[in-house]
C-alpha cells in the first residue's frame, strides 16, 4: 500500500497528536491515514506512546483499510518480537488481535520463545486474551 508522505513522527508535539487523534474518532480519512503512518514508524518523542496506544483504542473500532492494517499488524508484531516497544503497548496489541487474530497467535508463540523475559510476558497476554474470544483461523477478521 502506496502512503502519502506525512511529516516524520518525532516531530509531533503534544498537542498536534491531541489533534490526531481527536481527528481520527471523527473518521477523517487522512488523519486515519496520517494515525497509520505514526503508529508505524518508530519515535520516542515526548507523549508518543502514550498517542499511539489513544490511536489505536481509536482505530480498533473502526472499519479501516486492509493495507492499513496490514501495515499496523506487522509494524506491532515486530515491535513485540523485538522488545522494542514502549508505554500502554497493549493498546497497539489489542488493535492488532482485533484485526489479525491468527496471526497475533503465531506472533506470541514465538515471543514466548523470547529470551527476553518481559516479551515473553507480553506474548503469553496476547495468547490469554486470544484464548477469551473467538475461534482461530487464517480469515477470521477478513474485511
Amino acid at each position: 500500500m502506496k502512503l502519502r508522505k506525512w511529516k516524520p513522527p518525532e516531530s509531533y508535539r503534544h498537542d498536534e497528536l491531541n489533534e490526531l487523534i481527536e481527528r481520527v474518532k471523527l473518521c477523517d480519512v487522512d488523519a486515519i491515514e496520517e494515525a497509520v503512518v505514526f503508529t508505524v514508524k518508530e519515535s520516542f518523542g515526548l507523549w508518543h506512546g502514550r498517542a499511539r496506544a489513544k490511536i489505536c483504542r481509536n482505530l480498533r473500532s473502526r472499519t479501516i483499510p486492509r493495507g492499513f492494517q496490514d501495515l499496523l499488524v506487522q509494524a506491532i508484531s515486530n515491535r513485540l518480537l523485538a522488545g522494542d516497544f514502549s508505554e500502554q503497548f497493549k493498546d497497539q496489541l489489542a488493535m492488532a488481535i482485533r484485526f489479525r487474530p491468527f496471526e497475533m497467535a503465531q506472533c506470541a508463540k514465538q515471543a514466548c520463545e523470547s529470551p527476553k523475559d518481559y516479551v515473553q510476558r507480553y506474548g503469553q497476554w496476547v495468547l490469554e486474551k486470544l484464548s477469551r474470544t473467538q475461534p482461530l483461523s487464517p480469515n477470521a477478521n477478513e474485511r
